[in-house]
């Protein structure tokens, strides 16, 4: 998913805040509501920006944005992309986005009213991975070195953190929506014949 090319799409639209945003939203609200259409979120999205007209090439952007993070959501976990800048964008920028995407998450869970505790019982893990992408989502980029020498060291925790967040993405999602499907060795039926 380019970072950019989303970027481009919502520019008209500030209070869309960022590409990192609007994909956080939308992995929210299908890790709380995993049946959750694409045209629910796309009418989120207009609702919340106050947006009075769109162009066609930008509900084209928005449907990408649906149809790759639903299937990396719901894939083997491993086709998840975020969509945060590319390596050879300033981490102090890079930093702020993924702490975008984390609010947004946090914000379409509770658009869904997934965190809480009415029907279901939700696992401790996803209390604790909600906290912590909350302690993300609050990022202080003062810290980070603003320069263009980043160190090796910054990078690395940078780019941990990030699988942090992905992993933590697909076990909120895995928490909250277990698959249903049987275990391969219980689909196959028994039967008494032999070929």
């Amino acid at each position: 998913m380019d970072f950019e090319q989303v970027n481009e799409a919502i520019t008209p639209f500030p209070e869309l805040e960022s590409p990192a945003f609007i994909q956080g939203m939308l992995i929210g609200l299908l890790c709380g509501d995993n049946d959750i259409q694409e045209a629910v979120w796309i009418k989120k999205l207009i609702e919340e920006a106050q947006i009075k007209s769109v162009k066609e090439s930008f509900l084209k952007v928005l449907d990408d944005v649906f149809q790759e993070t639903n299937k990396g959501l719901n894939g083997s976990g491993f086709e998840l992309n975020l969509c945060i800048p590319d390596d050879n964008e300033a981490l102090v920028f890079r930093a702020a986005m993924l702490g975008q995407l984390c609010e947004g998450i946090l914000y379409g869970l509770g658009l869904v009213g997934a965190l809480n505790d009415g029907d279901r019982k939700i696992p401790q893990e996803v209390h604790e991975l909600v906290e912590d992408l909350g302690q993300i989502a609050r990022i202080d980029i003062a810290d980070l070195s603003d320069s263009e020498s980043l160190t090796d060291v910054e990078e690395s925790d940078f780019m941990e953190l990030v699988e942090f967040v992905r992993v933590g993405i697909l076990t909120i999602n895995e928490e909250l929506n277990p698959t249903q499907a049987a275990p391969i060795m219980d689909a196959v039926p028994e039967t008494d014949t032999l070929h």
